[in-house]
Parts: structure tokens; sequence; C-alpha cells
């Protein structure tokens, strides 16, 4: 089989000859990697199973308003090592304003003051009128042909209407606004399901797919929200646009980190064709076997090797925690191998972890075949 034929049997529950292996973020078009990477990439490229992101853009609040314009400021930083990076939304109704902290040497940034903190910005960033994006997916085409067999090319819807609302006023308030003012929290995820049903149904009327992926589920699981949030302002919002994606033939992937034991049976309920990285404990609470048993006739498990044993584990304790692994996922198809994170860790890789990603792949292979 090729990959893209072996990925697709998978999604399918057809078993294919192996277990497909993915390696997020690694595809052929990388360019820039530090030399400790590049064997990593290499391998993978050779000999694993390529699914790319890919997106065409969908405006700003997923608008193609003009009414909504932006400016940005970097000003001196308030923490050692980093600036603080000050980006306004003028909107019809005022300006909205949001802080983060970038860093100077390279190493990851935080949000310091997000978008909405009252119901002022709320009604602020609703004042912008909704004007439906219509971008060109004409690039689409030109990816899938160039990765050709070697993969598949995974549209990116970005991420479901909650991981919206959230990211705009950050889990601290969500939270509160979620017993506090939960219709507004209602208002703002309908508004957001409403503007990415279009965009989705756009990019369907366009003939790109067959496979989705995005973002989001992870923050509102236990313990952030409650089983009651997830199956409100996840499934029901999810369900909606997966459907449109099922019915157009094509297969939605969601990531989602964390414990997932509580809503793991919502991921079906929403219409997911696949789930990552199901993490295994002490970071996740659902066991492979488990899954497999409670969800693995109706949905891909795409996982669930630990980043964090990648970095750590001895080789020979690795290696055996990938033949598990394996052994555990592949009865009855439905199962892609593959990391919970990608490889490019900051700022290089150590001879460990590139021993250990490098086992990853070689055991995969020797144990996945069907």
């Amino acid at each position: 089989m090729t990959s893209r034929e072996r990925v697709l049997a998978v999604l399918n529950g057809d078993l294919p000859d192996r277990v497909p292996i993915w390696c997020w973020g690694v595809h052929p078009w990388l360019t820039g990697l530090h030399l400790t990477v590049q064997p990593v990439v290499d391998a993978y490229l050779e000999r694993g199973d390529t699914l790319h992101w890919w997106s065409p853009g969908s405006g700003v609040f997923l608008t193609a308003s003009d009414a909504v314009t932006v400016s940005a400021q970097t000003l001196p930083g308030t923490r050692a090592g980093f600036v603080d990076h000050v980006v306004t939304f003028h909107t019809p109704s005022g300006e909205l304003t949001e802080v983060n902290y970038i860093s100077t040497e390279g190493k990851p940034g935080y949000r310091k003051k997000h978008l909405l903190e009252s119901e002022g910005d709320a009604r602020r960033l609703l004042s912008i009128p909704w004007v439906p994006p219509r971008p060109d997916c004409s690039a689409f085409f030109e990816l899938d042909r160039e990765l050709g067999d070697r993969g598949l090319v995974m549209v990116s819807t970005g991420s479901d209407p909650l991981y919206w609302v959230n990211n705009l006023i950050g889990s601290e308030v969500f939270a509160i606004w979620s017993l506090d003012n939960r219709d507004l929290v209602a208002t703002l995820i309908a508004e957001f399901a409403r503007r990415l049903a279009d965009w989705v149904g756009w990019l369907l009327s366009q003939g790109v797919g067959p496979l989705f992926g995005y973002v989001g589920p992870e923050l509102c699981i236990p313990p952030l929200q409650s089983p009651r949030d997830f199956e409100e302002w996840v499934v029901g919002p999810d369900a909606e646009i997966n459907g449109m994606i099922r019915d157009a033939g094509g297969y939605p992937l969601v990531h989602c980190h964390g414990r997932v034991g509580a809503v793991l049976e919502g991921f079906v309920r929403m219409g997911a064709a696949a789930l990552h990285p199901i993490e295994p404990p002490p970071m996740g609470d659902v066991t492979l076997p488990e899954a497999k048993g409670r969800v693995g006739d109706d949905l891909c498990i795409v996982g669930n090797i630990q980043h964090h044993d990648i970095c750590t584990l001895p080789t020979s304790q690795f290696r055996e925690l990938v033949r598990r692994t394996v052994a555990e996922g592949k009865p009855g198809g439905r199962f892609i191998l593959s990391p919970t994170a990608t490889p490019f860790g900051w700022p290089t890789m150590t001879d460990l972890q590139r021993e250990n990603w490098l086992a990853l792949l070689e055991v995969g292979l020797e144990e996945g075949r069907y």
C-alpha cells in the first residue's frame, strides 16, 4: 500500500498492510532545521506516513469585513528576556487590545492580556460585520499533487467554536463566565459556530479534502470544565460542522490533549473520524486498550506515545513501550501510531531524543504489519 492508501484504509475501518506512522509537523517542505533534528525528519519522510496541515486562511475573527483594522507595536518587556507585543483591533464600537510576551531568545511566548475581559469587549467584537470569507483553494490541489502517494494533505479548519471563544477570553475568565454568564458564552460560541460552518461549507464546495483537522476540545474537558459544558459547547457545535464534512465523504481528525475519560464517547457523537492523541496515564486517564474497547469501532485512534517518554526513557525501555503500544492499538485496525507532540523542541534535539524518535519509527515498522 502507499501511505495515502494506508491512512485512508484505517480511517474507513479497513485493515491496511501495516499500522500507519505519523510524526506531527514533519513534511517534505521543511527548511532551516537544526542538524540535530534533520536525521529524524529524513527518516520519517522516507519511511513514515505524512499528514500535512494546510489552510487557505479565514480572515480576522472568521470574517472578511474591512470594518476592522489591526495595528501592532512592540514595547520594552516587563519580564526579563521578553518584549510586550501589543495588538489593537479597531472595531466599529471601539478598540480591543491583546498583549503577548514575545521571547527575545527564541523561547515560547505567553499571553499577558486576553482580548475580551468584559461584556463590553464582547459587544465590541460582535459589532464587526460578518462577511463570509471566500478564500482561493487552488493551492490545496497543487500541494496534494506534489505530496502524491506519500500521504494526505489535511485541511486545517483551525479550531472549533469553543476554542475560538476560550482563546479570546482565556480559560480563567471562561470558567467564571461558564458559571456567571452562560448566556454570553453560548452567544459567542453560537456566532463562531455559524461563521465556521459557513467557511467549512465553502471549503467543501471547492472540493478540498477528504481529511480535515482541528484543535480545541481540550480546553473544555475536566478539570477545566464539566462534562455538561463539553456536551453543550463542544459536542453540539462540532457535530454540525463535522456532519457537513462526513456528508461530503470527508474525515474530521480532532486533536485533544488531556484527561478525556469522562467525555470520550462525546467524540463519537460529534462525528469525529479520528482522535489524537489519547494520552496515556498519568498525563491522561484512559489507556489505549480501554479507548479501543469504548470507541475503537467508531474512531480511528491516533497516538499515543507520550513526548516526555521520548525525551527521558532509556532507548531499550522506550522500544519496549512502542512494542506494547503497537500491540495494543493494532488489533482490528483503526489505529495510527503517533507521538503526542512534534519533534521540534527548543533549542536542539539531544542524542537520547534522536535515538528514541528513530526507535519509534523502527519498532513501529517492525511490529505494525498485519
